[in-house]
Formats: structure tokens, sequence, C-alpha cells
């Protein structure tokens, strides 16, 4: 049966300067019905542990912004970290000083002490610009950034320039120069909202850099498809201080431009890309937002990815990305059939994410909305149902090439057979079954299940929510630590949308949830939640008087030693709640502003830290290799402080696979002979007495 989409309501504007705006498809929405019990989320105690955490640098401002739309990026971290010899961080993000001037790409610079150093544009001609990406180099700490701009005041073309941060300081930009000319090669395909990543490159002694952009071009159906275009080139110092162009080489992706070209049907991707600066791993991850097929329906995960530096071919796995779950009580009626719905939980209103490695590249995560949705009915309609999303994680297991969700916000209702539950990797969450035991928690006197309400969403509206919708991942490898970030508005929603004033002082609050993770992703915290409501208990002094959204993390946790990791916050401070971009609150404008916060990864992934149900991560120094780099062999030595009666040590290749397992018993050592082996960056794993170091690096030379 052919699945039936309708366009959501878009603000239209009369003037092409809005024209780069993403255009939204998707199921129709259903309100809530009577039989939906509102229930406020996080009523009960934590399930899983909430990490200490404290601000490091109070919100700094950079600098006013009168374009209140997603200032950064829409799928990637335009925060890009230095290498930790220099310890600064570059932000990228589109800004108008005034409501009369041209949105213009900016750059804001933070030092190693927390400092703002620099804030200024870019590049020197006045033009219409924005949507911007950065990446850093890992040896010298200079960055490349890439954004669209309308130099010829035509089409959008993807620009790019470099600052010559190894010069001494930070602001030496080059002036910015076309890489992706829409107008002149590649039209009527228009590839904006462009992305940075740096890899490693196959010319000795050279970093690899990736431009992507997403085609903004209707498909023949009328959509926008987003298959990329995909730009590389390779680089190292000289180039930067010959002011290079560099030389870039152009790809497209075969299951993307199938995808645009109906071959056989449309497909809109929402995904991240992401590359590693050890190896030549290149990736995409995300999800179909909208594949269909005659008489054969589908919604997919998928990784799309390369491992030779983006060159050759690229292998497609994908996974269905609908979970089926029980109607209860057949609560949720289909009036057309007079018929209960066939539901299913899967992506929904969640198209800006970022994509990380974790784990060496054995892993890939991303984090989305997960929304209870319907089948189609008779007249071929899919529906959803705004009251009921909620966020996951979702892992990609390159060695087993197994998809793994994780719920990032859960909670038991206190009325549930099972309180002590815990929701785990591929535990679904239920807001009317939250200890999944296959029974509603609660029923009232009129025989209605009653559920909890999610909303990940920063601002209420419904048919807004495809554009105001953003969940972006970070991490620190060495330490296997990663990061979620989003923003919740349930309440302001429940205010806003349902006219409920028992929430009349959260018409215009956000809160910030940030859940952490110490072991590669397989296990999360329960969300840290801060918010600008005074008198509130997730209220933070640092955000009073403020309306923070569109959150945007820095592409690495820096690592303070003691368990603790630096998180970086840019964020933008709204005057008047809602986008005016989008047509809500007034044409006030606000701040960009830039934030760190500790977090303590100590915490466990099950539970507070001790718990003897769950192991103790390691992530002190305890594995070492000498020598490194070496020839022919090389000796791994550990100490956990106590004697090893049951682990052992595991060593993989970049591509994920296990090359070597050493069984270890009351050794502090082991030999690896790796003649057999090719020459490159290899991974390293100890298991030991119930707990595990973080993952190290090693080099092989022949």
């Amino acid at each position: 049966m052919k699945k039936f989409f309708v366009l959501l309501v878009l603000v239209m504007f009369a003037v092409t300067m809005f024209a780069d705006l993403m255009q939204p498809t998707g199921k129709i929405a259903i309100e809530r019905e009577n039989v939906m019990e509102t229930r406020l989320v996080r009523e009960t105690s934590a399930q899983r542990g909430v990490p200490e955490h404290e601000f490091v640098t109070a919100p700094q401002s950079l600098i006013t912004n009168y374009y209140d739309y997603m200032p950064g990026s829409y799928n990637s971290l335009p925060v890009a970290v230095q290498p930790d010899a220099f310890g600064g961080v570059y932000m990228v993000f589109h800004a108008r000083e005034t409501t009369t001037v041209n949105r213009r790409e900016y750059y804001a610079y933070v030092d190693a002490s927390g400092n703002v150093t620099n804030v200024g544009t870019i590049g020197t001609q006045d033009i219409w610009e924005g949507y911007g990406g950065i990446d850093t180099d890992p040896n010298n700490g200079d960055p490349i950034a890439a954004w669209h701009w309308t130099p010829t005041g035509g089409m959008f073309e993807v620009c790019a320039s470099y600052d010559l941060f190894h010069f001494g300081a930070p602001g030496l930009w080059v002036e910015p120069w076309t890489v992706i000319d829409n107008t002149n090669d590649w039209a009527p395909d228009e590839f904006i909202w462009p992305y940075v990543h740096i890899g490693r490159s196959p010319v000795a002694g050279k970093q690899r850099v990736y431009i992507q952009g997403n085609n903004a071009t209707s498909a023949a159906g009328g959509d926008p498809s987003e298959n990329v275009f995909i730009a590389y080139a390779d680089f190292n110092e000289m180039d930067f201080n010959m002011q290079s162009h560099l030389d870039w080489t152009f790809i497209t992706l075969p299951v993307f431009d199938a995808w645009h070209n109906e071959t056989p049907v449309w497909n809109r991707p929402s995904h991240g890309m992401c590359t590693d600066e050890m190896s030549g791993r290149v990736a995409f991850f995300g999800y179909n937002q909208a594949a269909e097929a005659e008489g054969n329906e589908y919604e997919e995960f998928y990784v799309y990815y390369n491992d030779n530096y983006g060159e050759g071919e690229w292998t497609y796995v994908a996974t269905e990305c609908r979970f089926d779950v029980e109607n209860p009580n057949d609560m949720f009626w289909n009036d057309l059939d007079n018929i209960a719905h066939s539901l299913y939980w899967g992506p929904v209103n969640s198209g800006h994410m970022s994509a990380i490695f974790s784990d060496g590249t054995s892993k890939i995560n991303m984090s989305i909305n997960m929304g209870l949705q319907t089948y189609e009915d008779s007249a071929g309609d899919g529906w959803y149902y705004p009251w009921e999303i909620f966020p996951y994680s979702v892992q990609f297991d390159f060695n087993t090439e197994e998809f793994v969700i994780q719920v990032q916000d859960s909670y038991v209702n206190p009325n549930a057979l099972h309180q002590d539950y815990v929701h785990g990797p591929n535990a679904l969450f239920v807001p009317w079954d939250t200890d999944n035991d296959g029974e509603p928690d609660e029923i009232d006197e009129e025989g209605n299940v009653l559920m909890y309400n999610g909303w990940p969403i920063y601002f209420w509206d419904t048919d807004n929510a495809f554009h105001d919708n953003y969940m972006h991942m970070t991490t620190n490898e060495e330490n296997g630590w990663l990061v979620n970030v989003w923003s919740d508005g349930l309440k302001n929603r429940f205010y806003n949308e349902s006219g409920d004033e028992d929430y009349v002082e959260w018409a215009t609050v956000a809160e910030l949830y940030i859940t952490a993770s110490n072991d590669n992703g397989v296990n999360w915290s329960d969300p840290i939640i801060m918010n600008a409501k005074v008198g509130d208990d997730n209220y933070v002094p640092e955000f009073e008087g403020m309306m923070p959204c569109y959150f945007y993390p820095g592409n690495k946790i820096q690592d303070l030693g003691d368990d603790f990791g630096l998180l970086h916050l840019m964020f933008y401070d709204d005057n008047s709640f809602g986008s005016n971009v989008q047509g809500f609150g007034e044409n006030l404008g606000g701040t960009m502003m830039y934030a760190s916060v500790k977090i303590d990864f100590s915490v466990t992934d099950q539970g507070q830290p001790g718990n003897s149900d769950n192991p103790e991560i390691i992530t002190e120094s305890v594995l070492n290799n000498y020598p490194n780099p070496f020839m022919g062999s090389t000796t791994i030595s550990f100490s956990i402080g106590e004697t090893v009666t049951n682990g052992s040590i595991e060593i993989f290749n970049m591509k994920g696979q296990k090359v070597k397992e050493f069984s270890i018993n009351g050794q502090e050592s082991v030999v690896w002979d790796a003649t057999s082996q090719a020459s490159g960056v290899y991974l390293y794993k100890m298991k030991a007495n119930g707990r595990y170091t973080s993952t190290k690096k090693m080099i092989l030379l022949k």
C-alpha cells in the first residue's frame, strides 16, 4: 500500500534570503486524545545515576545576533576543540548584528583558560552567508571552515577558509574561495549546508579534509532528498603557508543519488558524517526519513561507509527501524476503519544530529527522537502522536553489524509492578508500560490507560518540530566517554499547546538535557537537566534571565583528570521565545553564548558508583605498550592495582576486526608478535576482573 505523506506547515518568506531553510516532509500529526492522561516526566527518582557537574566557564556573550534560528549547523558540530597541546576552541556561526544587514558567517576563539579572545567575520565580502562547519588540524591546531554564500547573487555556493593559527595566534583567516560551485558546475543541483571533517590521509605527512554538501534541490517528486556531494583534499602546513586553495576531488555516493533520482523510489536521509584521525574510515550514520515502495514499505537505520579515505567502493548496511508495540486496551482508535491502530515506535521529528565513532572506529553512534506512530489506514495515511516522542541513542557495531538503541531519558511509573526496572540497551521505553512487563502500569477509573508524555524538542509548536529539533553527540575517544546534548520543551508545550495553567510559568522555558556514557555508549547515565526557571529543582543560576536554545557541544570532551571531562557548549540566548525566522516570537534578536561544563564520568552504567552488579570503569593510564611505534613485536603491560585472575587483551585493526586476543591470568604483560600483520594503526583493550581500561592505540611500522 502506498504511504501518504503531506507537507507540514512551512512559514513562507517573500524574500530569497530565507531560501536556504530546509523543507519539511513528514507524517500527519494527531493531537492528544482525551484518553491520554498528561503525566509530568521525571517525577520519579533517577534509575541509572545523574553525573555530578558544574560550570567551569559561566556563559559568556560572543555577539548580538538577529538571526534566531539554528545559528551553527544542522548535522555537524560547529565547535572544534584544538589538540590538547593548544587547548583552545574555535566556533563558527551565522549572525545578523542588526535587523537590516546581511547574515554573515562569524568565528569565535576561546583560549585554553576559557577566555573569549576573538570574535569576527571570517571573510570580507558583505554578502548573505551561513550554516558553517569546522574542524581542526590534529597536528598544529589550524581550523578549516566551510559555509555557503552568494558571491554572484544567484545560487548558493560552498566556500572554505582556514586560519593560520600556527603562526602564533588566531584570526589570520585566508580570504574564502569557492569549493563547490553550484552556479557553474553542478546546476540545477544546489549543494549547501556544508559540514567539515578532517581525517587521516593516504599521502604521507598530510591530513585529508572532507567538505560535505547536501542537495537543497527538489527531486522529481517535489521534495529535496539531500543526496550528498563530497569534496576532499590533502593538505599539510606548507599548503597553508602558501595559502593554497588545495587540490579538490569531488564524489557523490550511489545509494544517495539513487534516492534522489527515485530509482526505484524517492528517499530522504537524516544522518551525520564522521571521519577518524587515525584510520581511513569515513562513514554516514542515519535513518531513512521517508522510504517507501509499492508493496515493500520500510524505514531503516543505515550506515554507509568507506575504509579507504573515501575512495572507491562504499558499503551500505541497514536494518528496519520500526519497533512494533501492542495497542494498550485498543485505546488508539482509527475512526476511518473503525478498528484499533497498529502501532510502532520509529524516528520522527529528528533531522538534526551528529555522528561519532567510538571504541576506535569499531562503533559509530548518533542520537535521535523516537515517536509513537501508526501503520497506514485504508486511506493510505500514516500518523504520529506528537505527545509521545522520546530521545534515544543508536549504535552500530562494525564487527557484528548489529544496531543497538537505548532510551536517553527513562523513568519508571511508581505504580508499575517492577519499580526497580532499568532501561538498558534495546529495552524500548513504552510510556504506559515503563517496566516492560507487557501490562499497562496504571488505568484510571474509566478504564483509560495512563501514560507519560515526551517532547525532546525545545519549542512547543507541532508543525515547527521539523525545524527545531536537535540532538548532538560528542566524545573523548581515549577514555571511552560519550555525551549526548539536546533541549526538552515538554513543559512549555503543556502551556502553549494545551493551555494547562499549571505550567504558565514554563511558557518561555526550555530545558538543557545532557546524558553521559563512560563505556563507549554501551550504557548511559540519567540526564543532567538545567533550566532558567527560578525555584525549580533543575534551575541553574548561570541561566537566570536567559532563554537558552540551539545548543552545540564541542567535538571533543577534554580530559581534566580524576574521571572529570570538560564539555564545551555554544548556544543562543533568545530575547523572545521562539524563532522569529520561523514565524514565532518578536524580532528582538538574542546573543551567541559560550560556556563549559565539568562532568564526572565515574557514574557507572546502571546505577550509582560502587554498584556490585556493574563493572567499574578504569580510565586512568593502566595500560601501555612499548615500543610504540614498533616494528615486528611490542610488549603490552597492564596494572589494575590487584592480581589479574580473569582477563584478556584484545587487538583490533582500524576496520574494527579483531586480529589477536590474549587470555591473562596473573601476568602483568604480554608480547604481541605482529610480523604477519600489515603496517598501520591498531587498537588494544584490556578486560580484567570485571573491569576494563580505555582503548589505546599503537602503530606498527614496516
